[in-house]
């Protein structure tokens, strides 16, 4: 952290103390940040350093890459996943608005300590994506910003992109709630005895979101 840096994380009280304030842009102080600073870094948005190309490599020679920020859909148009993040010092990659505004402990390691087996990355990214708790944050994260900038003199462009994304999250969540009354109105059990995506025996839930993924772009 540079000089410029450590002042932003420094504030001088009225009898002269120094009083030291968390780096909102460390994955590490998201769990608890104010709501202040939350709605700073919801403005300003998580840093990502698109110079790192790869991370380090693990004992089975895999690490992270700057591809895993982008999601080609089937029509071959290419999407920014601006919720995922690398941070370099831990070597992991966070979901910045489940870390930010979950409830509770959330499932998996992308919400919480991080995610590092990049063997595995793409399929965790494609379940992590598809889950419920992730979508609500996600309309969470893009109401939030609107509402912030709502005040600003925003681009035009910017603006257009957002309601783009935040109509996304609520047509996937949409699906999500459909495949949820389908299988409870047939009386269908959701798990099976995994739940990773493109393996046997994952259960009803999964298997509903692998067959629209075959065809739909929101959920592919």
């Amino acid at each position: 952290m540079d000089s410029s840096s450590d002042k932003n994380n420094m504030d001088a009280s009225s009898d002269g103390n120094v009083s030291f304030r968390p780096d909102i842009f460390d994955p590490r102080n998201w769990d608890a940040l104010d709501s202040k600073a939350i709605d700073i870094l919801v403005e300003k948005g998580p840093k990502r350093d698109l110079t790192i190309k790869k991370g380090r490599k693990d004992k089975n020679k895999r690490c992270f890459s700057l591809i895993f920020y982008t999601r080609v859909l089937p029509n071959g148009e290419k999407c920014d996943r601006d919720w995922l993040v690398y941070f370099r010092e831990l070597d992991k990659v966070f979901c910045f608005c489940c870390k930010l505004f979950r409830k509770g402990h959330g499932k998996g390691h992308l919400p919480s300590e991080g995610f590092n087996d990049w063997a595995h990355i793409s399929i965790r990214i494609r379940e992590h994506k598809t889950s419920v708790e992730h979508v609500l944050n996600m309309v969470t994260w893009y109401d939030l910003r609107l509402r912030l900038q709502k005040h600003q003199t925003i681009n035009c462009v910017a603006q257009r992109q957002l309601e783009k994304e935040k109509d996304h999250w609520r047509k996937v969540l949409f699906r999500i709630l459909l495949m949820v009354k389908f299988l409870a109105k047939h009386n269908l059990a959701f798990r099976g005895t995994n739940s990773t995506l493109y393996q046997d025996n994952n259960g009803n839930f999964i298997g509903l979101v692998e067959m629209l993924a075959e065809f739909d772009p929101i959920i592919g």
